[in-house]
């Protein structure tokens, strides 16, 4: 049963968050709780843009988006589970991939959205092409945004000794990880402002650095770091090999690709592998913008976004 909030989100109000973030809110239940999302503008437009986000990030990274194009297009962006205002269990093992693919499949089904821009950056990517490869008839447009969606990410790397950043090593590792991740919250507070080129302050800050109130809800941030395959009998690495890389192989349709080149979680090779992958795409690309591109360069996101919309997709 879907649920709308009469008035702004506690937690939203809690934070301070009103004048970034004037939205209602919105929820589904799937087992492992209630997903929380935002569905902005006019509910009968049946070329709805949805936006997911990554780690350990939520709607919030695209309120400039969701403000800039609701005016006369429905805008859909859910909080995955574990992040956001969504519920946020403990059990670190139920935050895989498929199950975010699951949750983020169920909530398309129930609002029945079709011809789908679908928006997607970090672990935004797998996910939501995981749901693109089960309902490619649902998909009308793709828009990349430093992400992957297939094995490697960079043409050449190693499939079964895949390199990961020092960062994201760091991090996956058990007992330093965890009290790093987890108990000191070191991805949103350090590693989100290494990622941003501008620098976070009040409102915005608060957003991403109080979102999580300790250790406990910090479960699915944990997890993801864990998800990254570095060989192809990774769980994950199965379904970017069986299901999403296929479906981006396959996908003829309007695509847009933008990056920021300064990204440093990211390696620019894997620009170059979705510019192969998807040689129809408009590319965007931005100098000095890093990994979360959406809090670097909002204006031009949403100027350029309207464009594609406007002669690609409509």
């Amino acid at each position: 049963m879907l649920d709308r909030s009469k008035d702004v989100h506690p937690r939203i109000e809690e934070l301070g968050l009103e004048g970034e973030y004037p939205f209602a809110s919105y929820f589904i239940q799937t087992p492992m709780g209630q997903m929380h999302y935002l569905d902005e503008g006019p509910k009968n437009d049946l070329s709805p843009v949805l936006v997911v986000h990554g780690n350990p990030s939520w709607s919030f990274l695209y309120r400039s988006l969701v403000k800039g194009l609701s005016s006369d297009r429905r805008v859909v962006a859910p909080d995955h589970i574990g992040f956001g205002l969504s519920d946020k269990p403990d059990d670190e093992a139920a935050y895989t991939l498929n199950a975010h693919i699951d949750h983020l499949e169920a909530l398309i089904l129930k609002l029945d959205l079709t011809n789908i821009t679908l928006v997607m950056q970090d672990w935004g990517g797998p996910i939501g092409l995981g749901v693109a490869a089960r309902h490619p008839d649902r998909i009308k447009a793709l828009v990349v945004m430093n992400t992957f969606g297939f094995y490697p990410p960079v043409d050449g790397m190693n499939p079964e000794r895949l390199k990961l950043p020092p960062p994201l090593l760091m991090m996956r590792s058990r007992g330093l990880g965890d009290f790093m991740v987890r108990r000191l919250g070191f991805f949103e507070r350090q590693i989100m402002s290494m990622a941003t080129a501008t620098e976070r302050k009040g409102a915005v800050k608060r957003a991403y650095r109080d979102i999580f109130r300790g250790p406990e809800e910090r479960a699915g941030v944990m997890a993801f770091p864990r998800m990254i395959p570095t060989n192809t009998a990774h769980p994950a690495a199965q379904i970017l090999l069986d299901e999403t890389g296929p479906f981006v192989e396959q996908f003829e349709g309007p695509a847009h690709i933008f990056w920021g080149l300064k990204d440093p979680l990211i390696p620019i090779g894997a620009l170059a592998a979705w510019k192969k992958r998807l040689p129809q795409a408009v590319v965007t690309e931005f100098k000095k913008a890093r990994h979360y591109l959406q809090d670097d360069e909002p204006e031009a996101l949403v100027r350029e976004l309207h464009a594609f919309l406007t002669t690609k997709v409509d």
